[in-house]
C-alpha cells in the first residue's frame, strides 16, 4: 500500500509539474493567418466579407451550429455594425467592424463572452491581382494564463476554420460572379 500512496503521489506530482511548465512555455499570444486567391474583383468579395448577412452564411460557424442564433446590430455593412451568436456549442459572441478602408481591408474585434471569455483582433486584407483578389485572414488574440494553454490547442482548429471559411468566401463570391450579381 505503502509503495502505491507514493507512485501516485509521484504521479500526480509530475502532472503538476508538468501543467506548471505549459503554463509558462504555452504563448500568451496566438497569430493566425490564411490566404486564398478568389477569381472575382474585389468589390464583389469585399460584399461578401464586410456584410454580415453575407457573412453569416460562409462563416464556419454556423456550420458547427446550423440552429444557432445570429443577429445583425446597425446597419450592415459599415464600421460599428456587428453581428452577434447564441449557441450551444459555439456559446455567445460578437463580431463587430471598426475600421473599414473599402476593397482593401476590413478590421474587426471578435469577443467571446461564453463559455470562455477572451477579444481577438480580426482582419481581412484585399489585394487586386492578376485573376482576381487575394484575401488574408488573420487573427490576434492574447490569452491570459492559464487560458493560453487553451489557446495553444485551439490554434490548429483556428486555422482550419480559416481555411474552411475562405473556401466557402471563394465559392460564394466566384458564384455571384458566375451569376451576374
Amino acid at each position: 500500500m505503502r509503495k502505491f500512496l507514493q507512485i501516485t503521489a509521484w504521479a500526480i506530482g509530475m502532472a503538476v509539474a508538468l501543467l506548471a511548465i505549459l503554463l509558462l512555455v504555452a504563448p500568451t499570444r496566438v497569430h493566425i493567418e490564411q490566404s486564398v486567391l478568389i477569381h472575382a474583383p474585389p468589390a464583389v468579395v469585399w460584399d461578401q466579407t464586410v456584410r454580415f448577412d453575407r457573412y453569416n452564411r460562409w462563416n464556419t460557424l454556423k456550420e458547427r451550429e446550423p440552429s444557432a442564433q445570429f443577429r445583425i446590430d446597425g446597419i450592415d455593412g459599415t464600421t460599428g455594425a456587428s453581428t452577434t451568436w447564441t449557441g450551444k456549442k459555439i456559446g455567445f459572441g460578437r463580431l463587430r467592424h471598426l475600421t473599414l478602408t473599402p476593397h482593401t481591408e476590413i478590421r474587426q474585434q471578435l469577443e467571446f463572452f461564453e463559455p470562455l471569455e477572451s477579444v481577438s483582433d480580426i482582419c481581412f486584407r484585399f489585394a487586386d491581382t492578376t485573376g482576381g483578389t487575394r484575401v488574408t485572414w488573420s487573427m490576434d488574440a492574447t490569452y491570459s494564463r492559464p487560458q493560453n494553454i487553451l489557446g495553444m490547442f485551439m490554434k490548429d482548429n483556428l486555422e482550419t476554420d480559416f481555411r474552411k471559411g475562405l473556401i466557402r468566401l471563394k465559392a460564394a463570391a466566384e458564384a455571384s460572379v458566375s451569376a451576374g450579381k
